[in-house]
């Protein structure tokens, strides 16, 4: 009975930490997506050497539709140093991630500044296996994920998202 116990248990962890997705400390994993705007194919290397905030976020999403302008300004602000937000789009339709993106530029007067990958099939979500939507990840410029952040950035807590990429940045 006690080894029988002992099975359960371990198919338990096992089948768990299937489903865990990534953890700090370890190497984000790599993808191939297209960007939402040109088609150009971007992978997670292309990044290496900069701090990446990887967000993943859909157009019906209501945290997304609050973050996503104070990413606009968050990326302005860190323009010319090593920082670059990669928002991946797990919409089901292209045309609506695009048709949002428009609005919020619109709203904020800035051109989408930093690259945004469309994830068609899902590939990049079901490695990362977000708690929520939106989720973003810290990455070091070695590709190492630092921090997991679950929930929309807004006004009143950017500043924490700010802290964590001067940490990261060296400053």
């Amino acid at each position: 009975m006690k080894n029988l116990f002992k099975v359960f248990l371990l198919t338990g962890l096992i089948f768990s930490l299937s489903f865990a997705g990534i953890r700090m400390g370890q190497q984000a994993p790599d993808f191939k997506l297209p960007d939402l705007f040109t088609g150009k194919t971007y992978t997670m290397n292309d990044f290496k050497g900069k701090i990446v905030l990887l967000n993943l976020w859909a157009s019906w999403c209501t945290g997304c539709q609050a973050e996503m302008p104070e990413f606009y300004k968050l990326q302005k602000e860190y323009e010319g140093k090593d920082f670059i937000i990669v928002a991946i789009s797990v919409d089901n339709n292209k045309e609506k991630a695009i048709k949002f993106l428009k609005h919020i530029e619109e709203k904020t007067g800035i051109k989408t500044p930093f690259v945004v990958l469309y994830d068609k099939d899902k590939k990049v979500a079901k490695v990362y296996r977000p708690r929520g939507m939106p989720s973003s990840y810290l990455i070091d410029k070695n590709g190492k994920l630092i921090k997991i952040f679950i929930g929309s950035f807004t006004e009143e807590n950017i500043n924490y998202l700010k802290n964590e990429i001067n940490k990261a940045l060296g400053e």
